[in-house]
């Protein structure tokens, strides 16, 4: 009886280790994969051409960054309700309808964000100050703008030039302030 219970263990134990484990998602593996997706669609837009010098361009690229867009949208509901497996399966599901490797997109994941805004870099450039000095940045190109009437392709100008520092500010955003910095002086913004 008792080597007739233990094969009968060691049966148990071997199947469950041949099984797969099933892993809960959780918010942390919700929120990464989200920001990686985010920062693909950030390059799908930055590859979208100018409509106007090329407008067949853009619009055969628009339909796609426009369903990556709705589709990665759509996901932030659930992701807010806390649905981790949901938005998990469907960023895995938007990942592989549009071939993007989220782990190539190099993003810092979410424990090194809280992390950093709990300790803020000696260098006072987090992702937080970061985003606020690119609203700041902007804002003061549009008071700029409007005080010297510039026009369409001024602001494509300053557009092209903030696309780097929307793709650096979540993985190094020390690397996007001094971007911005260079951004200010070459517009006379300080």
């Amino acid at each position: 009886m008792g080597i007739l219970f233990r094969r009968i263990a060691v049966l148990l134990v071997l199947g469950a280790l041949a099984s797969p484990v099933v892993h809960a998602c959780t918010r942390e593996d919700a929120f990464n994969r989200m920001m990686g997706l985010n920062q693909f669609a950030m390059k799908l837009q930055a590859k979208l051409p100018d409509p106007l010098k090329d407008p067949e361009g853009y619009n055969a690229k628009l339909p796609r960054f426009r369903e990556f867009s709705e589709r990665l949208a759509g996901v932030g509901k659930t992701l807010a309700d806390n649905k981790f497996d949901e938005a998990c399966a469907a960023y895995d599901a938007l990942a592989r309808d549009f071939q993007v490797d989220i782990a190539a997109q190099g993003v810092r994941p979410l424990s090194a964000l809280e992390a950093e805004a709990e300790h803020p870099p000696q260098d006072g450039c987090d992702l937080g100050e970061a985003a606020k000095r690119s609203v700041e940045l902007t804002e003061k190109f549009q008071k700029r703008a409007d005080a010297e009437h510039l026009g369409r392709d001024d602001w494509q100008r300053f557009g092209k030039d903030m696309e780097p520092v929307g793709l650096a500010m979540q993985k190094d955003p020390f690397a996007a302030c001094a971007m911005m910095e260079a951004i200010a002086a070459k517009y006379k913004l300080h």
